[in-house]
């Protein structure tokens, strides 16, 4: 989920349901909202200590390590500012656990009870870094800024924070909903993932019987019917399995491609044998990111690994 909407839902829950506690703690509460991704300056520390939890979205995102950090940076706040500890700390965990909460909706997993458990989950109600939010988030926090130099009655803000809380509450409420209606009606062997808009949806099948490859992906909208935007059967030669198992093997081996549901598509130029694997999860129309690997088809080589982004 991108900052803006973290930032903006954090604080408007802070301050319909949280504004009587005490003001000061809304600035600690919009900061821990968004603490979680701070995590993407933990390169240096990848670096030396190699471990995948401090890539994005892997360690930082977890409640047991949100409650441990909120604990240092409640501790700091209370010392600062002369704020009770204890409610300093709360509020901290609550909004990283808030943050945490909120991604664990999109359709990126994350290891939310690090390190008691490595195990990954999203629930794939809402895109990862949704557009949608974002302009509304955006949108939302550029009309604050033009009623702010218009001197605009405090009352309107009270009616704009309510309205608009009410509102994220409501589309979020939605998406879960919707996701759960759409997955009870999926075939076996179907995965189902949001689209931009609410009430759309990917549908994506990947059967492998014997040495075909059978892959799909569908678009539905929950008020009419699904369209197959692409439709694929592929037969494999032996060796051809065996490359494209490898390629998968290496993806998984990786943390972030890990993280991924793949589209395979195949390509055969001469003596080389290529394994291109979308990103379902964040596909736009029929273009999304992939990863291509080029394998010699005689010696079975690993020839190169490249990143892009195009149309399947």
């Amino acid at each position: 989920m991108d900052i803006f909407t973290h930032a903006l839902f954090g604080g408007l829950l802070y301050l319909v349901f949280m504004k009587d506690v005490n003001l000061q703690f809304f600035f600690l509460a919009v900061f821990c909202v968004i603490l979680p991704d701070l995590d993407i300056f933990l390169g240096p520390l990848k670096r030396v200590f190699k471990s995948k939890y401090l890539q994005h979205r892997g360690g930082s995102h977890s409640f047991v390590i949100g409650a441990l950090i909120s604990l240092v940076v409640g501790g700091v706040y209370s010392l600062i500012f002369r704020q009770p500890f204890l409610s300093s700390w709360i509020v901290a965990m609550v909004f990283y656990g808030l943050h945490v909460a909120m991604d664990l909706l999109t359709t990126t997993s994350v290891p939310f009870l690090f390190p008691i458990s490595k195990k990954e989950v999203s629930f794939n109600a809402e895109k990862a870094g949704s557009l949608f939010t974002m302009i509304n988030s955006l949108a939302f926090l550029i009309l604050i800024v033009v009623l702010f130099y218009n001197s605009v009655d405090f009352i309107v803000y009270i009616v704009l924070i309510n309205v608009y809380t009410a509102l994220f509450l409501i589309y979020y409420a939605f998406r879960i909903l919707s996701k759960i209606f759409v997955s009870l009606r999926l075939n076996d062997g179907e995965k189902v993932f949001p689209g931009v808009l609410p009430s759309y949806f990917t549908i994506f099948s990947n059967k492998i019987d014997d040495k075909e490859i059978i892959s799909s992906i569908e678009r539905i909208n929950l008020f009419s019917k699904k369209k197959i935007i692409y439709n694929n059967s592929v037969l494999l030669a032996e060796n051809e399995l065996e490359l494209f198992n490898k390629g998968l093997a290496w993806c998984n081996d990786d943390y972030y491609f890990a993280k991924w549901t793949k589209f395979p598509v195949f390509i055969r130029k001469q003596n080389k044998f290529i394994v291109r694997l979308y990103f379902v999860e964040i596909m736009n129309r029929q273009s999304s990111l992939y990863v291509q690997l080029t394998f010699n088809h005689l010696d079975k080589d690993l020839l190169s690994i490249k990143q892009g982004r195009g149309r399947f």
